[in-house]
């Protein structure tokens, strides 16, 4: 009936969803892997040749150091909505995994540009404070 559109709140995020925000926060490119992952190879490889730094975050490796990894993965997931590596980050927005990351290539060097001055190694300072 005629009433105004509302949008649905937004969840609360979870201490560990919003430690990640804060994560891909830190790096122009931020990649959430796993061992044994083709696409996150794949994905690895196409930034290496394209000369693109980034930031991995091995799930595997996470594991062993945090105390409660589910807990930080799960956080994750409740961020992106997603249960499948990789999980990609660019300029602190998640984007998707490899096959996003495809789509993208032939222009995410200009889209660093909006966030980095060093093709993708740091995320500029201002850039932080908008996102």
């Amino acid at each position: 009936m005629g009433g105004a559109s509302s949008t649905p709140p937004k969840p609360t995020l979870s201490e560990h969803s919003k430690k990640i925000a804060e994560e891909v926060k830190e790096h122009a490119v931020v990649l959430y892997t796993k061992d044994g992952c083709g696409y996150c190879v794949k994905a690895k490889n196409e930034l290496y040749e394209d000369g693109i730094h980034y930031t991995e975050k091995n799930l595997n490796t996470v594991a062993k150091v945090i105390p409660d990894p589910q807990e930080y993965i799960k956080g994750l997931m409740d961020l992106t909505r997603q249960r499948t590596v990789p999980q990609i980050f660019i300029c602190g927005k998640f984007v998707g995994g490899y096959t996003e990351l495809n789509a993208l290539r032939p222009n995410l060097a200009k889209i660093l540009e909006t966030c980095s001055v060093d093709h993708g190694e740091t995320l500029r300072r201002e850039f932080t404070s908008k996102i």
